[in-house]
């Protein structure tokens, strides 16, 4: 495999990209299964349950679910569009993140870079994350996979995005996925032409024609691009484009930045992200129509790209009428930016790291919570100030995730050197630890049916929940 975008991003693993032509609609079919006889699966197929798959460990369906818990999905990146990073279930807290245990685990056959998605779908839940070149679906309780999905071309490295019946992720090939949450079967795909590292956004449009899905492209030997694309179900046509933003203040341009998604003034809902090096912006779109609303250069130097995905503050929250874009550059610097104007209210340095930061924040009352190469921080989400600075000698690539009841909330995190932590969202005192994976973790962490769930890069998907 190949490094791409080393200078923009860590080092990434990456197949060469065959792709069609750009903005290319391939609807699918019925998903087939894969060959038995030879042990391999055919390109492009879903996989049913049933059939040799990667092996899985300790699923015990006399802990799962617990009584009287309540249980909430994580169905994209960050939790929802606008990126908050906030579970709303109680079930880890201050009081029981020191007991987690693994609940169960399943080899997924390669390393992860991708963060889990968490869905009920067809009336069952289940956990979506993929591998190298395959995209898997497991029971969220444990068990072997329901179905998996052999990508043609190129591996899945963002993380995926479930919605109304629909699971989306895309591919280092330059291919956008929709395919049947529950069986795997394909739906349609659409052709970027363009490496697809940023994770998918999904919303119902606001025109009430349908789901759109909003990602963004790499450049090649052109810019790359933001895309708004119909969803399965949009009455413009599945998988076809809306628009395409490729109006760069620097070219090429492109982001591997996951767009995050809110309402801006004027109720015109906008799309954020930020763009890869030397453009080193953050990027404010009209999210109907693709137009720029605003442009805010974080810096002029050299790898100094924004690769973090934002995070949306709702208008009126924390005393900010037009709500607020919380984003961390590779600079090292935190800042907050006007939502309506992309003006900035304060931006915070953070001590000083190696490998730049790249991890989005969770915004929960009036604090932001921010994982770095330098550990963990706690910011004053109205003045920038540091409450509190964490585990500073470890590196987190990770975008934390927030849950427990309100006074007893915890912030789960997972570092490059594959450790996992609990930390009190109060005092970010360590509640819990333990180093499963010396390969490390790129992916975040994704709170859900009593627990959380991360992949790592030793192609391992875990499960950790406290006991019942």
């Amino acid at each position: 495999m190949s490094k791409l975008m080393q200078q923009s991003r860590p080092a990434l693993a990456v197949a060469t990209a065959g792709v069609a032509l750009a903005g290319a609609l391939a609807v699918a079919g019925t998903a087939s299964a894969a060959s038995r006889s030879g042990g391999a699966r055919d390109a492009g197929m879903a996989k049913p349950l049933g059939t040799a798959g990667p092996t899985h460990a300790g699923p015990d369906s006399r802990r799962y679910p617990r009584a009287g818990t309540a249980f909430s999905d994580w169905p994209m990146f960050r939790a929802d569009p606008g990126h908050s990073g906030i579970s709303p279930e109680t079930a880890i807290s201050t009081m029981t993140a020191p007991s987690l245990t693994t609940r169960w685990t399943a080899r997924l056959g390669t390393p992860s870079y991708t963060s889990p998605a968490v869905a009920t779908s067809g009336g069952q839940a289940l956990v979506y994350a993929g591998a190298g070149s395959h995209f898997y679906a497991y029971p969220a309780g444990g068990g072997a996979a329901v179905w998996s999905y052999q990508l043609p071309a190129g591996v899945a490295e963002n993380s995926p995005a479930v919605a109304g019946g629909v699971v989306y992720f895309g591919s280092t090939a330059g291919t956008i996925y929709a395919l049947n949450a529950s069986t795997g079967a394909p739906m349609c795909s659409f052709s970027t032409g363009q490496a697809v590292l940023a994770s998918p956004v999904v919303v119902d449009a606001s025109d009430g024609s349908g789901p759109v899905v909003y990602d963004g492209t790499v450049p090649s030997s052109v810019s790359g691009a933001e895309y708004a694309i119909y969803g399965p179900g949009n009455t413009h046509g599945a998988c076809t484009k809306d628009w395409e933003f490729t109006s760069w203040a620097v070219t090429p341009g492109g982001t591997w930045s996951s767009p995050a998604y809110g309402m801006g003034a004027n109720r015109v809902p906008l799309l954020v992200f930020g763009s890869k090096d030397r453009d080193d912006s953050v990027y404010a779109l009209n999210a109907n129509t693709g137009a720029l609303v605003w442009r805010y250069q974080t810096s002029t130097a050299a790898y100094s790209d924004v690769g973090a995905p934002p995070t949306i503050s709702p208008r009126g929250r924390n005393g900010f009428a037009n709500g607020v874009v919380y984003v961390t550059g590779k600079d090292k610097i935190v800042y907050a930016l006007n939502l309506a104007t992309g003006a900035l209210i304060w931006k915070h340095a953070l001590a000083k790291g190696t490998n730049g930061d790249v991890a989005g924040a969770a915004l929960v009352g009036d604090r932001i919570y921010v994982d770095s190469d330098t550990g963990v921080y706690a910011l004053n989400a109205t003045t920038g100030a540091q409450v509190w600075h964490a585990l500073s000698q470890a590196t987190f690539f990770d975008s934390p995730a927030v849950t427990g009841p309100v006074g007893r909330q915890v912030l789960v995190a997972a570092s490059t050197e594959g450790s996992l932590y609990t930390l009190s969202l109060a005092t970010g005192a360590t509640l819990w630890t333990q180093k499963p994976d010396n390969s490390g973790f790129w992916g975040s962490p994704a709170v859900s049916q009593g627990g959380f769930y991360i992949a790592g890069l030793d192609g391992v998907l875990r499960d950790f929940a406290p006991p019942s």
